[in-house]
């Protein structure tokens, strides 16, 4: 396989930097995932709307999240099923013969399966390595939508998926290495396809000539939006990048929800439908009258429930991320109002209202009491760090003790690193 020229069409496919400054925060999040398009010009030009590319000529920039040098390693000590790894060539998945009857990985079958030039497929690295699950943990407090992250490993000379499209966005982070892409419009369903319509093989005679062909080199950043058809393919040396997947819920996942909701406090939208409903050209004006009006009744429906029920859906796959918390456990007695306590890593916050009570839902875990500690609450969600006495005057000083207690020990808060003065 001949090596390829780098090669940009239309010139609006790609922004290209000379520099990019040094990051001033340790953990990746999404301006570090932009850097340096600004966060307005990426979702107002491109977001959901068409391929992007940023050329940074820094081929380390992604060094602190992932290398090639950690690929043994999360292999190893997290010891990946066949449901995890893959060995794909050409778009053909090739037998699990790294996986024996007992379902222990054998790490040399996947080093000569890779030397024979297949690409290893590591899923749901955001569960196994502890940087990207913070970076994926950032991309989800700011999208609030559930984000995934794959590896793929692929050698010289070869070419993992064949042409295919993805169901959601995905950032391509070149980490190591370089790979050739090509990106095509949809015949099928662009933009926006439904989760049902992914096709993991277009035929190549369904495609028309690649929109766009770029050389991703190590350091750059290649969004796909959902629906537009892609391959990617090494030439003479190998590659490593992560695809990071914001699975989105959509409109449509709103609206059903509703409907879920309506459905369990409304009898109408569970009587059957009308004796003889497929006469349709004789029902019709009875149906369209009926339906309008059950249509009213979703209308009307509190968005919030919608709103919570997809919320849970969110938190319920979203575990706390691991950082000692066994110790903070051991010294509840120990706090006082002078201690600075500060939510984990990783914490998304919603406060929610229900019936006699409010509480705090927050990633594997959510904290219910009565109404009146609501500003509480709402003090704790917003701020960084802060000293216990901080908190609302609506509370006791013994109030506050309380509460900071128990959500240190539910898994909400830690106490600070810092000794720093509090922020909202």
């Amino acid at each position: 396989m001949n090596d390829f020229n780098r090669l940009l069409q239309p010139k609006e496919l790609a922004t290209s930097f000379e520099e990019v400054q040094e990051p001033s925060t340790k953990d990746f999040d999404i301006d570090r995932l932009l850097q340096p398009m600004e966060q307005s010009t990426f979702f107002s030009e491109y977001w959901e709307q068409r391929p992007l590319i940023l050329s940074r000529r820094k081929a380390n920039y992604y060094s602190s999240l992932f290398s090639m040098q950690d690929v043994d390693s999360v292999i190893y000590f997290t010891k990946p099923t066949n449901t995890h790894i893959r060995l794909l060539n050409n778009g053909q998945l090739k037998p699990n013969n790294y996986v024996n009857r007992n379902g222990i990985l054998n790490i040399n079958q996947l080093y000569d399966g890779y030397h024979q030039g297949n690409t290893i497929i590591l899923e749901g690295l955001h569960e196994r390595w502890k940087s990207i699950s913070i970076f994926s943990r950032h991309l989800e407090s700011f999208f609030n939508h559930p984000v995934n992250v794959n590896m793929y490993l692929t050698p010289r000379n070869s070419q993992g998926f064949s042409p295919h499209f993805d169901t959601h966005d995905v950032f391509i982070l070149q980490v190591e290495g370089k790979k050739h892409w090509r990106i095509y419009d949809s015949f099928l369903c662009l933009p926006s396809p439904m989760m049902d319509e992914s096709q993991q093989f277009i035929p190549q005679d369904k495609l028309s000539n690649p929109l766009y062909e770029v050389v991703l080199n190590a350091g750059e950043l290649l969004y796909i939006p959902r629906g537009y058809v892609h391959e990617a393919l090494t030439s003479d040396c190998s590659s490593l990048h992560l695809t990071v997947g914001i699975a989105t819920f959509s409109w449509a996942d709103l609206i059903s929800n509703a409907l879920r909701s309506v459905n369990e406090q409304n009898v109408c939208f569970r009587k059957s439908l009308p004796i003889g409903f497929l006469n349709y050209d004789e029902m019709i004006e009875s149906l369209k009258h009926q339906f309008k009006e059950l249509l009213e009744l979703l209308s009307n429906t509190a968005i919030e429930d919608a709103v919570n029920r997809l919320a849970k859906k969110f938190f319920r796959q979203m575990p706390p991320l691991p950082d000692g918390h066994f110790t903070q456990i051991d010294d509840l007695s120990q706090i006082d109002l002078d201690t600075i306590v500060e939510k984990r890593k990783g914490m998304i916050c919603r406060i929610i209202r229900e019936e006699g009570s409010i509480s705090i839902q927050f990633p594997g875990n959510q904290v219910r009491g009565p109404n009146y500690i609501e500003p509480a609450l709402r003090f704790i969600a917003a701020s960084g760090a802060f000293p216990v006495r901080a908190i609302s005057e609506t509370l006791s000083d013994n109030g506050k003790l309380v509460l900071v207690r128990r959500l240190l020990k539910e898994g909400l808060l830690t106490r600070a690193q810092e000794k720093t003065l509090y922020s909202t």
